[in-house]
């Protein structure tokens, strides 16, 4: 009986892993969640770890997303991780493209990233903030498309968009600069010319770094431990912005650096 129940689970599970990948492949936005949501974590990034097989690129970096009550309590977690693959990660340009799905759940995030000098521990699972920092070779302040196949995704929680390539469609690389120069200075984000989001790049006591942390420990936890050259994009720093295609999105990292963007169709396949 247990051994029909785990086939049983694998088989819905794999469904829904491979539901997400033709449809991010052809690029297509489906209507409901395609089948029975995850009730654990395990589960929902056994749904990940299968899509990412299936992909046909390499994991660039991995985003981090905070999670909010009441879920942070179910879940005894404030943070998950989701993969950023290296095709979608691209260079700022005069105005660059947010990549989102037509139909689908589209947000412009002003983030900060940070890039491994070196390969981690692939069996270290806890890191102090200090020790997380030895790893860091390098700053970028960025722009997350937060965006997947499914419109429905905000209403339905930190589980799914852990399945669902943990809502990420790409990863747009503003100027480096030296971590050091965050603290006191501030990231405000406009859409379409209107206010949208105003924040401090250092938030908290440690700024970025306890998201990196993080992400260091649940990627070796789930057998993909950071590499040399990944980058780790830390997480929303005004907000998570709503975005439709053909809005002009603006992230003003104080005055350091401003990265222009419009929301754009994601390519097929990308």
């Amino acid at each position: 009986m247990q051994e029909r129940d785990h086939l049983r689970m694998h088989y819905a599970t794999s469904g829904i892993a491979d539901t997400f990948v033709t449809a991010r492949h052809d690029g297509t936005a489906i209507a409901a969640y395609p089948g029975e949501l995850p009730e654990t974590l395990a589960d929902a990034y056994a749904i990940q770890a299968l899509a990412i097989d299936q992909w046909t690129d390499v994991v660039g970096g991995w985003k981090v997303a905070l999670i909010n009550d009441p879920w942070r309590n179910r879940l005894q977690t404030d943070r998950y991780i989701g993969p950023i693959f290296a095709r979608t990660i691209v260079d700022a340009g005069f105005v660059s493209k947010v990549p989102v799905y037509d139909g689908g759940n589209a947000a412009f995030e002003a983030e900060i990233g940070l890039i491994l000098g070196e390969d981690a521990d692939p069996d270290r699972r806890d890191w102090s903030i200090e020790d997380a920092r030895a790893l860091i070779d390098g700053v970028h302040l960025v722009v997350e498309a937060a965006s997947s196949v499914l419109a429905t995704l905000p209403t339905l929680g930190p589980l799914a968009a852990i399945t669902l390539f943990g809502n990420n469609s790409g990863l747009i690389l503003g100027p480096s600069v030296d971590l050091a120069v965050l603290a006191g200075k501030a990231a405000d984000v406009t859409i379409d010319d209107e206010p949208a989001g105003h924040a401090p790049l250092w938030a908290g006591p440690h700024g970025p770094l306890p998201a990196f942390a993080f992400a260091l420990g649940q990627a070796a936890t789930l057998g993909r431990p950071l590499k040399r050259g990944q980058i780790v994009s830390t997480g929303a720093l005004t907000g998570v912005h709503k975005v439709t295609i053909g809005q002009r999105c603006v992230a003003r990292f104080a005055d350091l650096a401003t990265i222009d963007c419009v929301v754009t169709p994601r390519p097929a396949g990308l």
